[in-house]
């Protein structure tokens, strides 16, 4: 994905600070989708995480993009060029734990790569499938959103 590393010398695991922007991540990838399948909905759900230590994270946007010397073009370019810069900033002597950046697929959120070696920075803290009865107003409020059906 994104942020991956280019030669798979460590792991990284994505993260949304929003719900909305973690929906949009994962099932909004083809820009021709307008309804969205239960089936589909049925294999996913919404994990939630705690942060159990600080974690540090280069900002990717806004002002903070010109410190580190790139541009948003950066955050939204092929995949060579995220998959080089995560390398960099992966063995950069910082040691960041990961990329804190806009949400390509709704730019008004935000996500995080985190790389492997902060794994144990973070914890589970609850989930929710995403077709459970008492979850049906959070993915309502998504499919109004994005102006998405819901087909059974």
């Amino acid at each position: 994905m994104r942020w991956d590393s280019p030669d798979d010398s460590y792991g990284v695991c994505y993260f949304a600070t929003n719900d909305h922007i973690a929906f949009a991540e994962t099932m909004l990838r083809d820009l021709e989708l307008d309804i969205v399948s239960a089936g589909d909905l049925a294999l996913r759900s919404l994990a939630s995480v705690e942060v159990l230590e600080p974690i540090h994270l280069v900002h990717l946007s806004g002002r903070d993009l010109r410190a580190v010397g790139a541009t948003a073009a950066v955050v939204h370019g092929s995949y060579d060029v995220t998959w080089a810069w995560s390398a960099a900033l992966h063995h950069h002597p910082q040691a960041v734990d990961g990329i804190h950046y806009r949400s390509r697929h709704d730019d008004s959120g935000f996500a995080v790569a985190l790389f492997d070696r902060a794994r144990d920075k973070v914890g589970p803290a609850d989930s929710a499938v995403l077709t459970a009865t008492h979850f049906a107003p959070v993915l309502a409020r998504w499919l109004d959103r994005y102006g998405l059906g819901l087909v059974t």
